[in-house]
């Protein structure tokens, strides 16, 4: 159902000539080198419930040890769908077809922390945010890594919005209800819809699409675990 109402304005994958992926594991030493020199890609999952509730989970691992996506860097050649379902099945120990995984916003981030030595010199990363919704029977079937999660919970869009959320989080879901208004907007003008229906849908839409605030967020990071604070700032440019 939430994939109906949601399509990607670009989001294509394109290969151009023959390509094969020469991925390898790379010890921490050399990771940590190339975390200083590459800004790295992430694919990242909001998961919903049929109730529109998203699911976050609280990681013990840096670079955010607090709540957030579902995800993962990329293997070269994935897609992000691709990406993500791996990652799904890794975190989550779901099966999921790529698919099912509809992509719908991006952002750029950087951490001050990481788990490779040296820790303070943190990470860049570029992450693609994806959606699926799961059915009753594979949310029983949820089992998370526990390595990388203390805890999980559901929560309903409005109470991301405005709890002690990072603001990364919140904007996604933002733009995940944008996206599902556009969508819709989209549905409703090929079925005909009414120009004072398509009207309503078009303000609501303006009004999801506004930008965050900008500037020092009121979110902090806090991991007693991790014995970690810190800010978040946000910016356009």
């Amino acid at each position: 159902r939430g994939s109906r109402f949601l399509k990607m304005l670009g989001g294509l994958h394109f290969v151009t000539g023959e390509y094969t992926s020469h991925k390898t594991f790379l010890p921490d030493d050399v990771y940590g080198v190339m975390l200083d020199n590459c800004v790295k890609g992430c694919s990242d999952c909001m998961v919903t419930d049929a109730k529109g509730r998203i699911f976050l989970g609280q990681r013990n691992v840096f670079p955010q040890p607090d709540w957030w996506y579902v995800g993962g860097r990329m293997m070269p050649g994935e897609t992000p769908s691709q990406s993500c379902s791996r990652l799904v099945n890794r975190e989550l120990g779901l099966v999921l077809e790529p698919e099912r995984f509809v992509p719908f916003s991006f952002n750029s981030l950087v951490f001050q922390m990481r788990e490779q030595e040296p820790r303070d010199h943190g990470t860049a990363d570029i992450n693609v945010v994806l959606t699926i919704e799961l059915s009753d029977d594979e949310i029983s079937r949820m089992k998370m890594d526990e390595k990388e999660y203390s805890a999980t919970k559901w929560v309903e869009p409005a109470e991301l919005a405005s709890g002690n959320y990072h603001p990364a989080l919140k904007y996604s879901a933002r733009n995940l209800a944008a996206h599902r208004c556009l969508s819709k907007m989209s549905e409703e003008a090929s079925h005909g819809a009414s120009d004072a229906a398509l009207a309503a849908l078009a303000r609501e839409f303006a009004e999801l699409s506004k930008p965050p605030p900008m500037g020092a967020s009121e979110y902090r990071c806090k991991s007693e675990l991790r014995e970690y604070e810190c800010g978040v700032t946000v910016s356009k440019h």
